[in-house]
């Protein structure tokens, strides 16, 4: 070891407790005097003091309890009035800066998940935006399937003023005039009329009903064939 390597070892307290602003005249000048002339400490002092003033903008800012400020005071005196040796200030510099480090982790583990979660923040904002143009109170959608099981469109349903139904077909198994009949717990009714070519098609209208209450949606062909959406609230 060199008698550089030496000193900055020797320094590595000093230069925790400058940067929490924990360090007395001498040590100040003793960090001063080294780092002047050493880039590796200048870069330690660097990040030291960057997670410092990271540590206090994550601080909740709330008011100390009564007794607080007194508390604080004694404690430091009696530190002053202990034997020297006694002295545990290097050692909770050392802990303070441990809790640092893991409050800083832990503050980067909930940016990322801030961050990971952001496109269904989005999703929320547009969904509560887009309720909010017709007083929209509810939105929901079911796949549209036929005899087989298999899924040949949407229909889709918005509780508002007014609400309203809407069927799209993508993959109708025959072209033609579909009926689009709605029902609910107390209601049923065709609603619409989905004229579809080369099996794809769209069509809606308002309702007088309560979507909540929505339980299927049909598509019934000219020839009988029934396609169905079913709405499980």
């Amino acid at each position: 070891m060199t008698d550089h390597d030496a000193a900055c070892g020797e320094l590595s307290d000093a230069l925790a407790e400058f940067a929490t602003g924990a360090a007395g005249g001498s040590d100040r000048a003793r960090v001063l005097r080294h780092t002047a002339g050493c880039s590796e400490c200048r870069e330690t002092l660097a990040a030291l003091s960057a997670a410092a003033d990271e540590v206090l903008l994550i601080a909740p800012e709330r008011q100390p309890p009564a007794g607080f400020e007194t508390a604080v005071l004694d404690r430091i005196a009696a530190l002053d009035a202990a034997p020297a040796p006694a002295r545990p200030r290097r050692r909770l510099v050392r802990v303070l800066a441990a809790a640092a480090a893991a409050l800083l982790v832990g503050a980067a583990a909930a940016l990322g998940v801030w961050l990971a979660t952001a496109p269904d923040r989005e999703l929320a904002d547009s969904y509560r935006d887009t309720l909010g143009v017709a007083d929209g109170r509810y939105f929901t959608a079911a796949p549209v399937l036929d005899s087989g099981g298999a899924q040949v469109g949407h229909v889709f349903a918005y509780q508002g003023d007014p609400s309203w139904v809407f069927a799209v077909l993508d993959g109708a198994p025959e072209d033609g005039a579909w009926q689009v009949v709605v029902a609910t717990e107390d209601w049923t009714g065709t609603i619409a009329t989905c004229d579809a070519t080369e099996g794809s098609c769209g069509a809606g209208a308002t309702i007088d009903a309560d979507v909540y209450q929505l339980r299927e949606v049909e598509l019934i062909a000219p020839n009988g064939t029934v396609l169905t959406a079913t709405f499980d609230h």
